[in-house]
């Protein structure tokens, strides 16, 4: 009697999860940011690991708990991998840095162009990259016999930073 009734739990929060799993699938195709992706990505292995867990209960198998373990690992290192290619991305946005280095020179740049609040930050983000981007379709766009008459326009223009 009581086996039964606990198998019936096993097999109703196994049934839970693998609702919760699908609707972290559906949070992470429509998830409004990126974040809200990764941190579906993440919970959907962090239940996968729930799941592991007590299929090792219910089949009394205990290899699957080393199994849990080994897909616990595997599972943070995909997210940090996200995390970071998604800060990567995100400072690419922002006209940033991305390395050891990079706290000080952001901090420095900000400074140097006088913008204190964060709306003026992203207004002169978004100058600097129009700035960017129109003057490399200029160059771009002339033959390449005329961009290669006026290397000292090219050589003045500021590089993008990746």
């Amino acid at each position: 009697m009581l086996g039964h009734a606990y198998e019936m739990l096993l097999a109703g929060t196994m049934i839970v999860l693998g609702i919760l799993i699908i609707v972290s699938i559906i949070r992470s195709v429509l998830g409004p940011g990126i974040s809200d992706r990764v941190i579906a990505v993440n919970m959907i292995g962090t239940i996968i690991i729930m799941l592991i867990a007590i299929l090792s209960l219910y089949l009394d198998e205990s290899y699957l708990v080393d199994v849990c373990l080994i897909y616990a690992m595997v599972s943070f290192l995909g997210v940090v991998v996200l995390c970071k290619v998604y800060t990567g991305v995100y400072l690419q946005h922002k006209n940033m840095k991305a390395n050891l280095g990079a706290v000080e020179d952001n901090l420095r740049r900000q400074e140097e162009s006088g913008v204190s609040g964060e709306a003026e930050r992203s207004a002169a983000a978004a100058e600097l990259s129009a700035e960017n981007a129109a003057g490399e379709t200029e160059i771009a766009a002339k033959p390449p016999e005329k961009a290669a008459e006026q290397p000292e326009k090219a050589a003045k223009q500021p590089k993008e930073v990746r």
